[in-house]
């Protein structure tokens, strides 16, 4: 029995060897085009808004959201709640009003559920590090008043953390 070797393929044509490297800027032998030099563009830095007012908030939210203020600093976080809670039926997503939602509720000495509403509001401020470092505070305040001091100390470092990465106002 003899045995065979494999066949071993010719290609009529050369080995394709890859182009050299050039710079950019640099013309091309034989080209006669120009390769443009390569343009790196700065990272983009998301603008953020500070307040409800700077947000794409509705109308009735800004409403709400006003009147709710006012509630609080006369001293009605009931009604302040209440109207938070008419707002969330509009806005159900509105980072700024779960935040306010949570400053009624620790006004109305309910921290568990205070920092339960500033949890939220950190799942949907989609990186805000204006909402987000409120919301480090309040669940501070929050394990304050539940008299967790270790939780009251961590949540306050990440707020000032997050606040000290924040542009200076003048």
């Amino acid at each position: 029995c003899a045995s065979q070797q494999p066949a071993v393929e010719s290609s009529s044509s050369p080995a394709e060897v890859p182009p050299p490297a050039v710079a950019p800027g640099a013309v091309v032998p034989g080209a006669g085009t120009l390769i443009p030099p390569t343009v790196t563009q700065p990272p983009v830095t998301p603008v953020y808004p500070r307040t409800i007012q700077d947000s794409r908030a509705s109308v009735p939210v800004l409403s709400l959201y006003r009147q709710a203020q006012d509630a609080r600093a006369s001293g009605h976080p009931d009604t302040a709640e209440a109207l938070l809670e008419r707002a969330l039926h509009i806005e159900s997503r509105n980072p700024f009003v779960w935040q306010a939602l949570a400053g009624a509720r620790m006004d109305l000495k309910r921290p568990d559920e205070a920092e339960s509403a500033a949890q939220k509001s950190n799942s949907l401020a989609r990186g805000n590090p204006y909402i987000v470092a409120g919301n480090w505070r309040l669940i501070a305040a929050a394990c304050q008043a539940r008299g967790d001091a270790a939780c009251a100390t961590q949540a306050q470092a990440q707020a000032d953390s997050i606040a000290q990465s924040l542009p200076r106002t003048p």
